[in-house]
């Protein structure tokens, strides 16, 4: 699911690292004024906060790279 944060699209189906360094995930729930709520991931109490709170405490979100597996090299090496 994407969402559209001031023109921003932001794909949640991906884990979101903000400009901290924290990481956040999309719980699955919207509220009622339909703004996506995300959990911490990485810090020491769980912590859920709508999407523009994450944007303006943490700084903007970019979705987390996803590393290479080695089925991923030997497919694009298949397929050359």
């Amino acid at each position: 699911m994407t969402t559209d944060l001031d023109g921003t699209v932001i794909d949640l189906d991906y884990v979101q690292v903000a400009l901290d360094g924290t990481r956040w995930l999309w719980t699955c729930d919207i509220t009622d004024a339909g703004d996506p709520l995300m959990q911490r991931l990485d810090g020491p109490v769980p912590t859920v906060l709508v999407l523009p709170s994450v944007w303006m405490t943490h700084g903007p979100v970019l979705a987390e790279q996803q590393r290479p597996t080695p089925a991923m090299y030997r497919q694009v090496l298949e397929a050359a």
